[in-house]
Parts: structure tokens; sequence; C-alpha cells
């Protein structure tokens, strides 16, 4: 039953006036804490995104064959966790974080074998439908 609160009885009002409080205390405590570390993920995958996608250019021979397609595989990874930067610095957000570096890194890794896919893809697509010519 709900506490019945009139203008008289001024105990009852100060403690249903307390409980919106507490409420938001322990919703803060809860997963609106702040992170004290929030900075790791999104560093983490700033500074690892270049490196894996320089060794996988380096691995599929990139920078002799498709130097200016590097510029995407540099650029789409960082695109990827450059969110992570911008997110809440709570707790709670943490994970949300990590996985965008990780996807970062992940794209920065499989960068070749994409660009790969999609010339295959596209010279595919121009043979069936008769554009190119021999």
């Amino acid at each position: 039953m709900k506490p019945r609160t009139t203008p008289a009885s001024p105990a009852v009002s100060a403690s249903v006036a307390s409980a919106p409080a507490a409420v938001s205390v322990s919703a803060a405590s809860a997963g609106e804490a702040v992170d004290p570390r929030w900075w790791g993920p999104p560093l983490v995958g700033t500074s690892v995104a270049p490196v894996v996608s320089w060794g996988a250019a380096v691995a599929g021979g990139l920078f002799e064959a498709l130097p200016v397609c590097l510029a995407a595989g540099f650029l789409l990874p960082l695109a990827v966790v450059a969110p992570g930067w911008f997110l809440a610095r709570t707790a709670r957000r943490r994970r949300t974080r990590v996985r965008f570096a990780a996807a970062g890194c992940a794209l920065a890794a499989a960068y070749p074998l994409l660009l790969a896919q999609f010339a295959w893809m596209v010279f595919f697509v121009m043979l069936l439908t008769g554009n190119v010519r021999s």
C-alpha cells in the first residue's frame, strides 16, 4: 500500500522525498559508475589497428601492387575504433569500447582479403554482364 501523505505529516513527506535520491544513487552505482580506465580499449585499438594493417599489407604484397588502396586499409579500421572515444565513460560501456577496438583490428587484418574478394566480385560481374571484352 502507498503511504498516505498529508500536509500535516512532515515525517512521511520527508521519507517520500528522500526515496528518489536513493533510487538514483543505486542506479548510478550499478551501471553508471565512472570507469577510471575508459581510455584503454580505444587507445589500444587506435595504436594496434595501423600496425596490424601495415603487417597485413606487407604479407599480402599490397605495397607493390596497390599502394593507393592502402589509404582505406589504414583509415577504415580507425573509423571503426573512433566511436569508442566518444561513448559515455561508464563501466557499462566498457564492453562496447572493447568491441569497437576488436572490430577495428579485425578489419585491419582482413582488409587485403576483403579487397581481393571485392576485386574478384567486380571482375565476375563484369564478365557475366558482357562488359569485359578480349
